[in-house]
């Protein structure tokens, strides 16, 4: 049998939590080992969870790293702290894989890059929504060829009231973006996925702060909302003539939340929630939606880290490489300076 892999995290808070330590555990050849985390109420409870030993929780991660043998680091803290411990943890002799967005500036993103491609190691991120059942059903069509070359698309992820009033996403120290960082990444990741990753060349954009700065019927504290947006919507041009329209939001006076992408190729479109796909047939504009679908239910954080390890274990290419999340990153850093310049801005 073979050894099993040994999981170390920084950052076992929420979303390690209930996500990532949950997923760990469904992998039969992997095992959680260490965790660390500045927060000692966290690091009891998320190693609890992950039935850590108390020898093995610690408070500082480079501790961590030089007492604990590990084969996979994953980085589940705040933004603004995922590219000090992915280097870390890189030199250390580990595989990484970090929660979106990958960073918070293209120059971080290429340094994490590097250190991967130094260490020989993997670099994963984590866009879950490629391991949805809708993003897998989306990326069967474009595969089979069935909706051709994709030259317009527009992603959409509107929170009416949704600013989260957990965690470090409105604080800019820790998160520096708002729901950019925290949705759009999802939607933008998942456009560029199918699309191939085609090369964005220019993002026009804005960011507006109108709703979550002052009192509501949202939960959080809006003194300490200090991000610098609530609202964000650009337009994305690429090399090949591509184009796609991005709009995100915690706050917008809208009837409904929305989530949804639709790409238009030469052949047919596709759409989820539901996955559909639109093209003609026997004289007919037809909408085709799953009925019968292998991959229902599955659960998308879990497939993620079991496609991960997976690759590790054979040597495989990463499911989601840093290269691919540094084009997003591109995109996300050109729709900041967009908004701050009044125009559009080469990436």
């Amino acid at each position: 049998m073979a050894k099993k892999l040994k999981i170390g995290f920084v950052g076992i808070g929420a979303i390690a939590q209930g996500c990532h330590v949950p997923g760990w555990q469904t992998v039969p050849d992997a095992e959680i080992v260490a965790a660390a985390d500045i927060s000692k109420q966290a690091l009891a409870k998320g190693g609890e969870l992950a039935g850590i030993p108390k020898d093995r929780l610690y408070t500082d991660y480079r501790k961590m790293l030089k007492e604990v043998e590990l084969d996979i680091l994953d980085v589940c803290t705040p933004n603004c702290v995922h590219k000090t411990p992915t280097i870390a943890g890189f030199k250390a002799g580990c595989h990484v894989i970090v929660e979106k967005p990958m960073t918070v500036s293209v120059a971080d993103a290429r340094r994490m890059i590097e250190a991967g491609h130094d260490a020989r190691k993997l670099l994963m991120v984590g866009q879950c929504m490629r391991f949805m059942e809708d993003g897998i059903a989306m990326k069967r069509w474009v595969d089979e060829g069935l909706v051709g070359d994709i030259y317009w698309g527009r992603a959409s992820y509107l929170r009416p009231r949704g600013v989260p009033a957990w965690g470090a996403f409105a604080d800019k120290e820790l998160s520096a973006g708002g729901p950019c960082y925290d949705l759009g990444v999802h939607i933008l990741d998942l456009c560029l996925w199918l699309m191939g990753h085609p090369e964005p060349v220019a993002v026009s954009a804005n960011i507006w702060l109108e709703i979550a700065n002052k009192p509501s019927l949202m939960k959080h504290n809006p003194k300490k909302f200090t991000v610098p947006d609530e609202l964000a919507a650009g337009f994305i041009r690429f090399k090949n003539g591509a184009c796609l329209s991005l709009e995100t939001s915690w706050a917008i006076n809208a009837p409904v939340p929305n989530n949804g992408i639709f790409l238009a190729g030469t052949k047919g479109g596709i759409k989820n929630n539901p996955a559909t796909l639109v093209r003609e047939e026997a004289g007919m504009l037809v909408d085709t939606t799953v009925q019968v679908n292998p991959d229902a239910g599955i659960q998308s954080h879990h497939e993620e880290i079991r496609q991960f390890a997976d690759a590790v274990r054979k040597g495989k290419p990463s499911p989601v490489p840093g290269e691919e999340a540094l084009l997003t990153q591109r995109i996300l850093d050109g729709i900041y300076k967009s908004a701050a310049l009044g125009r559009e801005v080469k990436v």
